[in-house]
């Protein structure tokens, strides 16, 4: 069962990557990615840095680099990874998906034996699945012509995670991992790999040690106030090095002039309750169920981890703080376990209508995720331009890695920047939403220039001000239609059938 369920994990993971590259064309490349595709296009650009030779993160996606500091160092190591080996960046980001994918299955299905060890071989199961590929009910807010969380909240859910990016389900593997050791004896052994543990938690996925720390540091209150045992004060070689993580990334944050900016501009607000509600049910709903009977029956003590981490995660999603979001790293675990419990006491009724009812839960449970599977592969089947563009940008990119001069700010069409970090290393003066410096108005600057908006006079001053070393033409840019003459005083440095690029600051 349990490799029957990663089989069809890689293969429902990996189909619309094959589809997307197989859809390529002479004119069109497929981009590589298939969902949260900016933020994707943001971590490629990272590990173009490493590639490049860096172990620091500059931020190509902002014309002004800040200081010196050591973010974002697991992008930047699978750039150097990817330099090695001599592989693309692309495919190493998908390999590493991969086997990110691989080992947070197998933590969960560790996750399951050990939680639910009392439980029977059938709830167990419908736990797996409930976890490798259950979501929530979005679907039907589909039906009705919305969307709600558990289409683009990917951190919460596994199977979501593992479709997004490496180090989504790296990080949930971290933390479950975690999470399983506080049912195990303890052993001077273990120190060594809890604490790298715990920092290559912090590096990876910040508010997993949060998280960790919470809904452990919970559990373990729950068990003093019981008296059942002593303090597991060796949780501090795992929570220690990842929260000093955390603290050094805070501090560079605070301190950085470019970078404070840039953390001003990241908020990930948790949505509406009702939208919570319909994003991880039916599973939250029969979770809410099985916690009131637990307590009722007084069998809290053997699921209090599930509980604390179920009841803490709702908690803190609604903080008041601009990553509160963050904190629903792995919530829908909590929620499914809870739920195949419900389930699993279902099936064991005699009666067939609990059959049924169970039946349809699991079933509405996949629902989610198929569809964003189906959409996805319609969508590529569509050419869209999120998902493709031009080989002449794509012959383009590759001069631009080969000819990267020292100074190698370019001006571009907002889109046509988030891929430039990535495939040729050049900073941008727009490249992502929260990582480009008042990203709203230089993004609106950008297309006033590219729209026609702005004379060339203004055009001249805006260049000057935030010194673009170079200008970017290609079909992105010309789709806004704007007049393209101002370019025609700057000297040509490159150009093919699409795409002309060309070097500021000298007269023609």
């Amino acid at each position: 069962m349990k490799y029957a369920i990663l089989g069809v994990l890689i293969f429902l993971i990996a189909l619309p990557l094959v589809i997307g590259v197989a859809a390529a064309s002479d004119t069109m490349v497929f981009n590589g990615f298939l969902i949260n595709i900016p933020d994707n296009y943001s971590y490629i650009g990272k590990m173009r840095e490493g590639w490049l030779g860096s172990w620091q993160f500059s931020m190509l996606s902002a014309s002004i680099p800040p200081g010196k500091n050591y973010l974002y160092l697991f992008y930047i190591f699978l750039g150097h990874v990817a330099r090695w080996l001599g592989l693309p960046l692309i495919l190493t980001f998908h390999a590493t998906r991969g086997l990110a994918l691989i080992l947070l299955w197998y933590q969960l299905c560790r996750f399951v034996d050990v939680y639910l060890e009392r439980h029977d071989t059938k709830t167990k199961n419908i736990a797996l699945l409930l976890l490798c590929f259950g979501s929530g009910m979005g679907w039907m807010a589909v039906i009705l012509g919305g969307q709600t969380g558990d289409f683009w909240i990917p951190e919460a859910y596994p199977f979501l995670s593992m479709y997004t990016n490496p180090h989504f389900p790296l990080g949930m593997a971290l933390m479950v991992d975690f999470f399983i050791q506080l049912r195990k004896p303890f052993v001077a052994r273990d120190i060594v790999p809890l604490a790298l543990k715990g920092m290559f938690l912090g590096i990876t996925m910040q508010f997993g040690v949060v998280i960790a720390g919470i809904v452990a540091g919970g559990a373990q209150l729950w068990e003093i106030i019981k008296k059942q045992y002593p303090i597991r004060w060796w949780m501090l070689w795992f929570l220690i090095p990842g929260g000093l993580v955390l603290v050094y990334q805070f501090i560079v944050l605070r301190t950085d002039p470019v970078l404070r900016e840039w953390d001003i501009q990241n908020i990930t607000l948790t949505p509406p309750i009702w939208n919570i509600l319909v994003s991880f049910s039916p599973v939250l709903l029969l979770a809410i169920g099985m916690i009131i009977y637990l307590i009722r029956s007084d069998q809290v003590a053997e699921h209090k981890l599930l509980v604390v981490w179920f009841v803490a995660g709702l908690i803190l999603a609604y903080f008041p703080f601009q990553l509160q979001r963050r904190f629903l790293l792995g919530y829908y675990i909590p929620a499914a376990s809870l739920g195949a419990i419900a389930i699993g006491w279902a099936y064991r009724q005699k009666r067939k209508l609990f059959h049924t009812a169970a039946m349809l839960v699991v079933t509405a449970s996949f629902i989610t995720n198929l569809v964003i599977i189906s959409s996805t592969v319609k969508e590529i089947g569509k050419r869209n331009p999120d998902l493709f563009y031009p080989v002449s940008m794509q012959t383009a990119f590759e001069w631009m890695l080969n000819n990267r001069p020292a100074e190698n700010v370019i001006l571009s069409a907002p889109r046509t920047g988030a891929f430039i970090p990535g495939e040729t290393g050049w900073r941008v003066v727009y490249g992502h939403h929260v990582e480009t410096p008042d990203a709203y108005n230089t993004q609106l600057t950008l297309e006033q220039i590219f729209y026609g908006m702005k004379s060339t006079d203004e055009i001249m001053e805006y260049i000057e001000t935030i010194g673009a070393d170079y200008v970017f033409i290609g079909p992105l840019e010309r789709k806004f239609g704007g007049e393209l003459t101002w370019v025609n005083r700057f000297p040509v440095v490159y150009e093919n059938a699409e795409v002309t690029i060309y070097k500021t600051g000298v007269d023609s």
